[in-house]
Parts: structure tokens; C-alpha cells; sequence
């Protein structure tokens, strides 16, 4: 990775050039972590809609009144 900054006399302000040689795989990356979140969402949909059945019984088997 290359970089320079250029001042541009103003203050504190200026710009960060940078040169970077792994643009693909990031943009890979990128991709990668978009798909990733459309399947979590997915995945959080069906758990809010989630019908949970849940069954008791005592060890003895009887009916309580």
C-alpha cells in the first residue's frame, strides 16, 4: 500500500491519497458480507415468526385439577 498526504493550507484539513493492489478482493469481501447479511436477515425473519409449542407433563402422568 502507497500513500501521501496533501495539505491543502487550511487549517488541519487536507487529503490522504492512497494506492491500494487488493481493490478486488475486497470488493470480493464486500459482496461476500451482503450476501452473509440478506441470509441473516432471513434467518432473523423466521425466528420472529417462530411458533413455539411447549408441551407439560408431570412424572406421575395424572390429571390435575
Amino acid at each position: 500500500m502507497k500513500g501521501y498526504y496533501h495539505d491543502s493550507g487550511i487549517g488541519e484539513s487536507g487529503t490522504l491519497k492512497i494506492e491500494a493492489t487488493n481493490i478486488p478482493e475486497f470488493r470480493k469481501l464486500i459482496e461476500q458480507a451482503k450476501e452473509e447479511a440478506v441470509q441473516l436477515q432471513k434467518t432473523i425473519n423466521r425466528l420472529e415468526n417462530f411458533d413455539l409449542e411447549v408441551k407439560f407433563s408431570s412424572a406421575q402422568g395424572g390429571k390435575r385439577d
